[in-house]
């Protein structure tokens, strides 16, 4: 294709973006509805204001940052970017730090007692391995976890509305069925919490060490496959 060929092309491309309507004014006056309604919540139930102000930053956050389970391990295989992957290493590191400082204050010398614990520590066993591997098919053909599914809702996209009812079915299923799957798989698991062999502070060094090494493979990968294109 010719040099001018390619600029007509560029051009009639830039034609037609600025044909596109813009979608700010719908964001300004759900934004605005959003406002109104934190502060009509807050007198009488502040804490469900709360979590709707909360919610709106952290899809406004997902929104631009396109953050996305689904695109931290499909990326790399297809198009060799890891930004979302080591922005989710990043997000483990942090979590890491706050789970440490939130479980400090429970006495692990006295043996652990998982109900007491901070935060869910719960078994490990086949059912997650299958679980896993069901729902690591379902988010690549979906195309989005459960919070990339939230947040293209909210772009407008008509398809993840159907992934959202797959959702909800699935949920409903999961409960149902729970039974089952406790009394199979879940109930025989070993639960493995790595404070009752080591230091907390130990343990919570060793895995920031790995995890600062999966951000460098990470890096080190895509400069790679860069260099390759």
């Amino acid at each position: 294709m010719m040099s001018n060929e390619i600029d007509e092309l560029i051009k009639q491309r830039q034609a037609e973006v600025k044909k596109e309507k813009s979608q700010m004014p719908y964001a300004i006056i759900l934004l605005l509805i959003g406002f109104i309604l934190c502060a009509m919540l807050w007198k009488n139930h502040y804490v469900y204001a709360v979590c709707l102000g909360v919610g709106i930053i952290i899809g406004i956050i997902l929104r631009y940052s396109r953050f996305c389970f689904t695109a931290a391990f499909r990326d790399p295989f297809i198009t060799g970017n890891t930004r979302v992957l080591r922005g989710v290493i990043l997000a483990m590191i942090v979590s890491t730090i706050g789970f440490a400082v939130i479980q400090s204050g429970y006495n692990h010398s006295k043996g652990a007692d998982y109900q007491l614990i901070p935060g869910a520590v719960s078994s490990v066993g086949v059912h997650v391995v299958i679980g896993a591997f069901i729902f690591g098919i379902g988010m690549v053909l979906a195309g989005g976890c459960a919070s990339g599914v939230l947040m293209r809702i909210g772009e407008g996209h008509a398809l993840h509305w159907v992934v959202l009812v797959g959702f909800i079915i699935g949920t409903l299923l999961g409960a149902k069925n729970y039974s089952f799957w406790y009394e199979h798989f879940i109930k025989n698991a070993k639960t493995i919490y790595f404070s009752e062999y080591l230091d907390l502070k130990i343990v919570v060094v060793i895995q920031i060490i790995v995890l600062i090494i999966l951000y460098r493979l990470a890096l080190w990968y895509e400069n790679k496959r860069l260099k390759k294109l």
